[in-house]
């Protein structure tokens, strides 16, 4: 076996879930969509595609409920995490045109960069794995009924079933987060910020049992919390009492993250949140202003940690959280204030805190912030978000 393969994966276990480079699309490896590679595998039946997920991700039994998502059917089955276990069965078609998939594409990349330098032909990363998989609608995946199937008891539901859920009579929407995350009253800002559905029935999950008689079961029951993390056990117990069940994958935040402001007046967010392609235009106005809220060596991509250094939005300021103050945000009243971070984490929620706290109310949220646009690029082809990137 390649030495130096082998020990490059395992150093890069402990960081690729955080971050996602995209350096080595189309130059290093190949990329490829899902419907593309559908298509091809529609055509030719006998392709060598891998899914190189944990065996309990494969099997809808990982403890992380929102990476239980099924999988697809024929796929070579390996564990990016046990490569040495398995790197026989990658040398197997080290001559052939191999396609890889995960849950979010970051393993997916970062195997198919080390196969190419351990002398692979021909590799093919598919763009999003999973997650994107399964976001998209039965209109925009068409080959979902044909290649795809899962273990999970109740049924996975995408952003576009949601919106259509929220017109169906024969439909129940329920919140079960806890009160502390429904009213935003939790000790972590980030927790206090995904709103609420108008039309849904909160029921906290730990109290489903008691409240079975609030629920019709001639309706389907679609429950949802913020991140999917309680919603699937409040569904797997419906199951077992006779409802039929779905839940929304990725919960609000799903909703938030894939779905343009305009487009869900039904969620009302603590704080304005907009997508990466909703800032192309505002980004454009000369009273707009763009606020990076990262640490001072991650603006300038000199972090210690690599894996933070992922660039900046063009005309960007950096006022890191850790320096904000009431003066120095006196210097852009009246302006169209954006804030981001890397990819939406408690700091930039912190930092929408204090201007709150400031009287300044009239901001945004970059949603998904650095990383999220750059998955737009790359894994979803919209190169206009380019224009965004310094």
């Amino acid at each position: 076996m390649n030495k130096y393969l082998l020990t490059t994966i395992l150093s890069l276990l402990s960081f690729c879930f955080y971050s996602q480079d995209f350096k080595s699309d189309n130059v290093r490896y190949q990329t490829i969509s899902w419907n593309d590679f559908f298509k091809k595998l529609d055509h030719n039946p006998k392709l060598f595609y891998y899914d190189i997920r944990s065996e309990a991700e494969r099997n809808d039994s990982i403890k992380a409920a929102p990476y239980n998502q099924g999988k697809i059917k024929g796929a070579i089955e390996t564990d990016f995490a046990d490569f040495a276990k398995y790197y026989p069965e990658y040398l197997k078609h080290k001559n052939d045109t191999i396609y890889l998939y995960c849950s979010h594409s970051k393993r997916s990349r970062y195997l198919a960069k080390q196969l190419r330098d351990s002398s692979f032909l021909h590799v093919v990363n598919i763009n999003g794995g999973l997650s994107y998989f399964n976001t998209l609608s039965e209109r925009e995946m068409p080959y979902k009924n044909k290649y795809y199937t899962n273990s999970l008891k109740y049924k996975l539901a995408s952003p576009s079933d949601f919106t259509k859920a929220l017109k169906d009579k024969n439909c129940q929407i329920v919140d079960v987060r806890p009160d502390s995350l429904y009213y935003g009253k939790a000790n972590i800002e980030k927790a206090n910020s995904f709103g609420n559905i108008r039309s849904a029935l909160h029921i906290p999950y730990n109290k489903i049992k008691d409240n079975l008689k609030l629920l019709d079961k001639n309706k389907t029951i679609l429950l949802l919390d913020n991140e999917c993390t309680l919603s699937p056990i409040a569904g797997n117990y419906l199951i077992e009492k006779g409802y039929k069940t779905s839940v929304l994958l990725f919960g609000i935040d799903n909703l938030i993250r894939t779905i343009p402001t305009n487009d869900r007046p039904f969620l009302k967010t603590k704080y304005q949140m907009i997508l990466p392609e909703e800032l192309i235009n505002l980004s454009k106005k000369k009273n707009t202003i763009i606020i990076d809220v990262r640490t001072q060596a991650e603006y300038n991509s000199t972090s210690k940690e690599g894996w933070k250094n992922v660039g900046k939005l063009k005309n960007a300021v950096s006022i890191p959280l850790q320096i904000l103050s009431k003066e120095k945000m006196a210097a852009y009243n009246g302006k169209k204030i954006v804030i981001y971070d890397m990819m939406m984490k408690e700091d930039v929620y912190e930092f929408a805190k204090h201007l709150n706290e400031f009287g300044i109310n009239d901001f945004k949220i970059l949603v998904g912030g650095i990383n999220q646009l750059k998955e737009g690029i790359y894994d979803y082809q919209k190169t206009d978000l380019k224009n965004l990137l310094d």
